[in-house]
């Protein structure tokens, strides 16, 4: 076994805290893997991990090891890649993560068409509103709206997500249309509990100006996710806020209505996260250059 090699093994068993992921993770198995570090162990001669049934966590001495082990496999990555876009023509796989509505909505079109200018290029495009850590699992890109508190990580905006109040018409047909934000009480509402890029509600922003409180209304549909809001609005079940890229479509074909267009509901921005690498290769430049143009030209 190669010192790279113990030391990609060991970096595999921190990140995965297991010795079966990593070694999955690996392509071998869970022995060679408790052997590998057994032999780095006693090379050092100092115990780099705790051990139990259930998991490994890596010592004072392992964490430490650790670090250094990250830093030295960035390097050699980051080497590879150097070498690998010498002749400038992007090519490879990018790994992105995306919001999951509008990873659904929006990538499909966006990726044929970067497909289209950069054939050489392919993705691994994982859609989940469960927040990663796009360093410790090796992603290239993430879409995201909220805050950004990770010092690791670079965002450059690319979008604005636009929310909109609206119903079908068979809900105001037999709940009437509210003429102004103090008739929402007498309605249903629709909202999205949790989805982090979602989850402000547009309902919130009223409340220090209108005689409700959010307590007060009645919540016909409480949910983690956006698609179903969505579902259950055009089903006629109630009132809720969609972002555009959803909405429009149904708004311009008739089969949902906007309500309170003269509100004013403050815009999120969608931001492109990347690792603050010292290298950025050419697939990654030219996916960042193409997704910055694009929504920035899109209707």
């Amino acid at each position: 076994m190669s010192r790279l090699d113990a030391l990609q093994t060991f970096a595999a068993v921190v990140r995965a805290r297991n010795f079966s992921t990593a070694a999955e993770s690996l392509g071998v198995t869970p022995s060679a893997v408790s052997k590998q570090i057994s032999a780095l162990e006693e090379r050092l001669g100092v115990r780099l991990l705790n051990r139990t049934t259930r998991s490994v966590s890596p010592t004072e001495a392992g964490q430490m090891f650790y670090q250094h082990c990250q830093h030295i496999l960035e390097s050699i990555s980051e080497a590879e890649k150097l070498v690998t876009d010498f002749d400038d023509t992007p090519r490879g796989r990018l790994r992105i993560t995306a919001m999951s509505n509008f990873g659904r909505r929006e990538l499909g079109r966006m990726l044929t068409d970067f497909s289209d200018q950069y054939p050489d290029i392919s993705f691994d495009l994982h859609i989940s509103d469960r927040p990663l850590d796009i360093v410790k699992e090796g992603y290239d890109f993430a879409l995201r709206i909220g805050s950004l508190d990770d010092s690791r990580l670079v965002a450059k905006p690319i979008a604005e997500q636009r929310i909109v109040i609206c119903a079908a018409p068979a809900y105001l047909q037999r709940w009437g249309t509210p003429a102004s934000l103090d008739e929402i009480l007498n309605h249903r509402i629709l909202l999205v509990s949790s989805a982090e890029y979602a989850r402000v509600t547009w309902l919130k922003q009223f409340e220090k100006d209108h005689s409700f409180s959010l307590n007060q209304i009645e919540r016909k549909l409480s949910v983690n996710d956006v698609d179903l809001v969505y579902e259950a609005c055009l089903a006629g079940m109630g009132i809720t806020g969609l972002p555009t890229y959803i909405a429009d479509q149904h708004l311009q074909s008739g089969e949902l209505v906007r309500l309170f267009p003269d509100v004013d509901i403050p815009v999120r921005t969608i931001k492109v996260v990347f690792p603050q690498n010292r290298y950025l290769a050419n697939k990654s430049r030219a996916f960042l250059d193409f997704i910055s143009d694009y929504f920035t030209n899109q209707p």
